[in-house]
């Protein structure tokens, strides 16, 4: 009732919206939900002391049904803290409370965790939400409020219900960051556990996804970058698609992403076109595959291989390519609902975190996210700077990592640098796992450039370094 709600000067509105709200308690009864939300925002914000008077008035005439039906009435509005106590003093009911919304106090000049601790067990519900300019513009941890003084002040009070997330609208790679961020800030009981491995799926041919799912299962790997003959068999025959997924629910085993790698620069124009087509129809494949994610590189302008980096990599036409291939692939991206995930590499055109940056702000669109593979963006110029290169890259995009990739980093006797399995170069493990673990424990972990044979050691070594 933002347009004219119970504290309402008209008592016509004030009647309708007491009519709704009394709809309300049956349905919330009927469905089992114990809180109703009443919202007084807008015509509906009590800014007088009769505004307030009115409401308390409705609300108190609506509360004992409320409390028969094992309803709370919740009020979510902007008053602060002790007004908010004042119109429960006035209401008199058990079955009125606040449902308090982390960014609203913030949106007008107060502090959040101030007035939650004011409210005290006031607080029956609380809105999850950030704020820069105005409430739920951002991202949980990307705006203004402070969230871990907030999850203090709300164990303080002894809140211990729900925290519903309010906030924008976005493809689910990006909602599981958002999950992913209020679990480290709001911790649970009983998390999920971490690490979800795989690997990609190149060891098998056309036609073998049984044989895929029987060996990740035996493995106990949890998911697959699915990609290779199996990838090419689909986007080769769609039809095929259905018995894949089969194959991979009843094992249990999810795609965390499509592995669409493809050169986006390549220096044949009818090249770099066939390769944005194959792309485009990897996002359009993603979903029957049950993923959300596509993968990709951006490639290099050398002639005959696409991991070999030359000079021409840092012209104006090799980025003007990559800019024009970026644009025929969003619009898909977006139209599908599937993230398009940018990997950097050292010897391909996207090789820095300050090319990285601009790329997206040329393409801000909550569609275009990065694969988290900061092994991809040192040279041998940088190993001995590794930890705080790769720190400032783990902070910087945080937000914006989709799916993780883990192996190393080896620097050849010719000076080149090479991504050998994990734990068997000299890249620092043990930060970037704690990384995972305690920022983004929802990414999936991919295990890249080792023969599936080798898995088992691999998991041992990764279990010492987090142990």
């Amino acid at each position: 009732h933002n347009d004219g709600g119970l504290g309402d000067g008209d008592p016509h509105v004030v009647e309708a919206a007491a009519e709704d709200v009394t709809a309300a308690i049956d349905w919330a009864a009927e469905l089992g939900a114990d809180v109703i939300l009443v919202p007084f925002f807008l015509r509906g914000e009590l800014i007088s002391r009769a505004h307030a008077d009115r409401a308390a008035r409705a609300l108190r005439a609506l509360c004992p049904l409320a409390a028969e039906r094992g309803v709370m009435l919740c009020y979510e509005g902007t008053l602060p803290a002790d007004e908010v106590i004042a119109l429960a003093a006035q209401v008199g009911s058990r079955a009125f409370g606040c449902y308090f919304d982390l960014a609203n106090p913030v949106a007008r000049g107060m502090d959040t965790a101030t007035e939650a601790r004011a409210l005290g067990p006031l607080v029956r519900r609380v809105h999850l939400k950030d704020t820069r300019a105005r409430g739920g513009d951002s991202h949980p941890g990307l705006g203004r409020v402070d969230l871990p003084g907030s999850a203090r002040a709300l164990r303080e009070i002894g809140y211990d219900g729900w925290l519903v997330f309010e906030t924008p609208a976005a493809p689910e790679a990006l909602v599981r960051r958002d999950l992913s961020f209020a679990r480290t800030v709001f911790p649970l009981e009983g998390e999920d556990r971490w690490p979800r491995l795989g690997a990609f799926s190149y060891e098998f041919e056309a036609g073998q996804a049984a044989q895929m799912t029987d060996r990740f299962r035996a493995l106990g790997l949890d998911t697959v970058q699915f990609g290779g003959a199996l990838l090419d068999e689909c986007l080769a025959e769609p039809g095929k698609t259905g018995a894949v997924k089969d194959e991979l629910d009843g094992a249990g085993i999810t795609v965390a992403a499509l592995a669409g790698y493809r050169n986006l620069v390549a220096p044949d124009a009818a090249a770099r076109r066939a390769n944005v087509e194959a792309l485009q129809r990897c996002l359009e494949l993603a979903a029957r595959l049950g993923t959300g994610v596509v993968a990709t590189e951006t490639g290099t302008r050398h002639p005959d291989s696409d991991w070999t980096d030359v000079r021409e990599n840092w012209s104006e036409a090799a980025w003007g390519d990559l800019d024009e291939s970026i644009e025929a692939l969003l619009p898909v991206a977006e139209r599908t609902g599937t993230v398009l995930a940018i990997e950097a590499h050292v010897e391909n055109v996207l090789k820095t975190p300050g090319q990285l940056i601009g790329l997206l702000e040329r393409f801000p669109s909550p569609y275009l996210q990065v694969v988290c593979d900061p092994y991809n963006y040192l040279s041998r110029h940088l190993v001995p700077a590794q930890e705080r290169v790769v720190g400032d890259i783990l902070d910087r995009f945080e937000h914006r990592f989709v799916l993780a990739h883990l192996k190393d980093v080896a620097i050849e006797p010719d000076g080149g640098i090479t991504t050998p399995e994990f734990g068997t170069g000299v890249f620092a493990q043990r930060p970037y796992l704690e990384f995972l673990r305690t920022r983004r424990p929802d990414l999936p972990l991919i295990l890249e450039h080792l023969p599936l044979d080798h898995i088992p050691a691999v998991v041992q070594r990764i279990h010492r370094e987090i142990a």
